[in-house]
């Protein structure tokens, strides 16, 4: 897990869109609506084997999550990035129940 990194950097966000709180706010709310819809589709993937369709909505997340400062969650889909290239299904089972505590962590410091 990436429990080193920062859970949620609002700064990333301050520094593209500058002190705009409020647009801010809508781009995390748009994640968070989002998200959830291709966390569902991780989730299948993984348990169907499916590590071509795990890699894409890993790396759909990875670039979403850097975009707004979610640097464990950025970290976590490179995880399981790295499991699907070694075509891994096991690490890559783990490596996705380990992205959702991540995500946990995330949906609760954004609705914070």
């Amino acid at each position: 897990m990436s429990s080193e990194l920062p859970v949620l950097d609002r700064s990333v966000l301050r520094s593209s869109l500058g002190d705009d709180l409020e647009l801010i706010e809508e781009i995390l709310e748009l994640f968070a609506t989002t998200t959830p819809e291709i966390i569902e589709s991780l989730k299948r993937a993984a348990d169907e084997g499916d590590l071509e369709t795990v890699r894409k909505c890993a790396h759909s997340i990875k670039g979403s999550s850097g975009n707004i400062g979610a640097e464990a969650m950025q970290e976590s889909m490179r995880n399981i990035e790295a499991a699907c290239a070694d075509q891994d299904p096991d690490a890559v089972r783990e490596k996705v129940s380990d992205s959702l505590t991540e995500y946990s962590r995330l949906t609760l410091e954004i609705g914070s």
